[in-house]
């Protein structure tokens, strides 16, 4: 007999008709807020980018445009057919740009997120889809790392990539005061750990990547396989101990796809007892 005080598997299997019918019905004054945004600690949107255009190549290949025309709206394409999308701009690093958006009206459901850098030009993309073959509501994504072309910037022979940094390190993320407050451990190259601080009941382990824009600044993202299938991704800047993110994927709802922010406190330990109290290490217990 299950044990009562553990979490039991909450999520249903959606057929990719589910998943695209959900994701129709869903407008954008829905799926751009969630429980986990609009904290204390939400970088405001911003307008900075706003009349300005960006021509990006990736060395995979892939050309992209980005024009701002509102604060909250952008044009974009991949080549000849142009979209437009509500978006979110986000920064809390000097010259470095958080983008988010979902593709209106994607088959499969489709969101990008973008990591602009105006020092020196380069620039992440990440496409993520709904469209697992196994579990149509799970999260399946590509990184794509490249440089804008069209202002000014001297290419300088590099690229964001992929890192270790991060793996052995562990993080509290606050959200809200008196609400969600996490723990991750970056536990290897491909994989990280959660676990709740407030609700210790849980926690999981789930693919994950991590990405070096700058020193002390590094995307860490995940999927939730195995679980609601979402994405989490991330833009953090350990000198402000503060990051910039979003979430996509499918609730009861519909989808979801919208931004959050949260404070950070290193953590020296990979256990965590309930309330913030006495954590074991090694062989005996220390405060």
């Amino acid at each position: 007999m299950p044990d009562k005080d553990r979490a039991q598997r909450r999520w249903s299997h959606f057929t990719q008709d589910d998943v695209q019918r959900m994701a129709k019905a869903t407008p954008p004054e829905e799926y751009r807020h969630g429980e986990w945004g609009e904290g204390p600690y939400m970088p405001a949107h911003v307008s900075d980018l706003v009349g300005r255009r960006f021509e990006m190549v990736f060395d995979d290949g892939i050309k992209a445009v980005y024009e701002f025309l509102e604060t909250e709206k952008l044009k974009w394409s991949f080549g000849e057919e142009e979209h437009v999308d509500f978006c979110d701009v986000h920064t809390i690093t000097p010259d470095l740009y958080f983008v988010n958006h979902y593709v209106v009206d994607s088959c499969p459901p489709e969101a990008h997120q973008v990591v602009l850098d105006l020092s020196n030009g380069l620039v992440t993309m990440n496409v993520a889809t709904m469209n697992h073959p196994i579990e149509p509501r799970d999260v399946m994504r590509t990184f794509h790392f490249g440089f804008i072309t069209n202002c000014g910037f001297e290419d300088p022979g590099y690229r964001h990539d992929f890192t270790t940094d991060m793996v052995g390190r562990a993080i509290y993320w606050t959200y809200h005061d008196h609400g969600p407050r996490i723990k991750h451990m970056y536990t290897t190259p491909f994989f990280y750990t959660v676990s709740g601080v407030r609700s210790p009941d849980w926690a999981a382990s789930n693919p994950a990547d991590y990405v070096k824009i700058r020193d002390g600044v590094y995307i860490f993202s995940f999927l939730e396989w195995r679980q609601s299938g979402a994405q989490g991704f991330f833009l953090m800047d350990f000198y402000q101990m503060h990051d910039v993110g979003c979430f996509f994927g499918m609730e009861p709802e519909g989808i979801v796809c919208y931004t959050v922010g949260a404070k950070g406190e290193w953590a020296n330990y990979l256990y965590t007892m309930p309330d913030d109290g006495p954590r074991k290490t090694g062989f005996g217990w220390e405060k």
